[in-house]
């Protein structure tokens, strides 16, 4: 019994990771663009100070620029900014066809380069790698997760622990997505994100190392992998979830009014048959009383015939 339990939650488990990766797995891993994301979050969430200082010093290497023919501007080596795609970010600044916020986007987004890998280090090399390879052949996903949903079904081995497992897993799947989600909303309603020392640091060769600010960036990567459709599945399953316990609790609550009422009905016929000498005394001496009764009944009776039987005997017989 314990060891089906125990296979049970780990299969429950298994199949909760296995589905959640998957859902994640939709929002396509493009590195260059979620680092660009990134940058214009930290824009996005400064101080309107830092983003002034910031695009000013943007508008300081266009002055550097300006008079010079930038379709002829290479990339400088060992800078990884596209001096040619500045110099018309520049010109299109200057013109008031973009405003500051849009000048900066474009600008950090030169500097990424097309291809861009995370390091691959240890654990982190083993997930992308296994990460990767569901990801190119995503029926592996849904042969797992019947390989997965058949072990279940035979350690339940019971439809109606089957059901409730999957309810359990669907409530598991939508809490692992939007517990997250809720969370980082909270903190920035309650705390509030503040990418402004990060910003500030951003063209002057440091790094803040602000805790706020780290927290706060890190919270918005992980917003990078949520979409519109993913809340909307976590809801979904959240909601199916909760639905299936409350099911179970009624069906539980059922099954034991069920059970109950048998127990009433086989005490009410164990109290119809209490043997006599069970019976209260008031009920028994009235049972003797009425025999005593017959008796004299009876006994009166004898009486009256041997009366009749003597009047007979005394009357005169005839000659």
């Amino acid at each position: 019994m314990v060891f089906r339990k125990f296979g049970i939650w780990v299969v429950k488990n298994l199949i909760i990771l296995l589905l959640v990766t998957f859902i994640f797995s939709t929002v396509a891993l493009d590195l260059p663009n979620m680092v660009g994301g990134i940058f214009k979050d930290v824009f996005r969430y400064a101080s309107p100070e830092a983003q002034n200082e910031t695009v000013g010093k943007l508008t300081m290497a266009c002055s550097a620029l300006d008079g010079k023919d930038v379709s002829e501007l290479k990339q400088a080596a060992g800078m990884p900014f596209d001096l040619s795609k500045i110099g018309s970010l520049c010109m299109d600044y200057n013109s008031k066809k973009i405003n500051g916020q849009e000048f900066f986007f474009s600008v950090i987004g030169s500097a990424i380069p097309e291809k861009l890998e995370l390091p691959n280090t240890g654990a982190l090399e083993k997930y992308i790698s296994v990460v990767n390879a569901l990801n190119k052949n995503r029926i592996i996903y849904f042969i797992v997760l019947a390989v997965l949903l058949g072990i279940l079904y035979l350690l339940a081995w019971d439809i109606e622990l089957f059901i409730a497992t999957l309810s359990g897993i669907s409530f598991g799947i939508g809490a692992m997505i939007l517990i997250p989600y809720a969370a980082i909303m909270a903190y920035s309603k309650f705390v509030g994100i503040d990418t402004t020392p990060i910003l500030s640091t951003i063209f002057s060769g440091s790094f803040s190392f602000d805790a706020k600010a780290i927290i706060s960036v890190v919270l918005l990567m992980i917003l990078r992998t949520y979409s519109s459709f993913i809340v909307a599945l976590g809801v979904i399953f959240l909601s199916a979830g909760i639905l299936g316990k409350v099911h179970g609790f009624m069906s539980k609550r059922r099954g034991k009014s069920a059970e109950a009422k048998p127990e009433e009905k086989s005490d009410k016929k164990a109290k119809e048959k209490i043997p006599d000498k069970e019976k209260p005394a008031k009920e028994k001496q009235t049972k003797d009383e009425e025999d005593e009764a017959y008796r004299h009944r009876d006994r009166s009776t004898k009486e009256i015939l041997d009366e009749l039987e003597e009047i007979h005997k005394k009357k005169p017989k005839k000659d």
